[in-house]
């Protein structure tokens, strides 16, 4: 890891058959991604592993940033917001992920490979978000104020006495 802990892993794909990219292949796999970029000026300069839990399984991932590089200086601009994408090293697709938004990396990336996920591996539904359905009509109802009913029985109570007022009249 990248933590300055000068411990090195190592993780045996072939033996599992796991067939993933390499990082030489993906500077072209975001260039293809973003053919309306001006790629005579921005650069896919550096890719890093990007490893992940996501959606019930680890994923490896190549962090790739593209930078400003000036024609004449071949050196990039430091100053300039970098624009970086996950690269699927399984399914070799690129997602373009916000960089000042790196808790919402996770659910972009699952919306975007969700679909591949659940058709090739089987897996369930992951960040789903509980919609309200809102009816304009109820809430329209909603807003009258109605007169609270003092007793539940006022109407039989009323009915009953005129009733009885009927044949107290009527006997007379």
């Amino acid at each position: 890891p990248a933590d300055g802990t000068d411990k090195l892993y190592y993780y045996d794909h072939a033996a599992k058959k796991q067939g993933y990219a390499g990082v030489s292949a993906m500077p072209l796999k975001m260039i293809e991604s973003r053919k309306e970029f001006d790629w005579s000026v921005n650069k896919p300069v550096e890719f890093r592993p990007y490893i992940k839990d996501i959606a019930g399984r680890r994923r490896m991932f190549f962090l790739g940033t593209v930078s400003a590089i000036k024609d004449d200086s071949k050196k990039f601009d430091g100053s300039a917001t970098p624009d970086l994408a996950l690269i699927d090293s399984e399914y070799r697709d690129v997602i373009w992920i916000d960089v000042k938004h790196p808790s919402q990396w996770d659910k972009t990336v699952y919306d975007q490979l969700n679909e591949a996920w659940r058709a090739s591996e089987g897996i369930g539904y992951y960040f789903v978000e509980e919609t309200k359905n809102i009816d304009i009509v109820q809430q329209a109802v909603d807003s009258i104020n109605a007169i609270p009913r003092v007793d539940k029985n006022a109407d039989e109570i009323e009915r009953l006495q005129r009733q009885i007022d009927s044949l107290k009249n009527n006997g007379s």
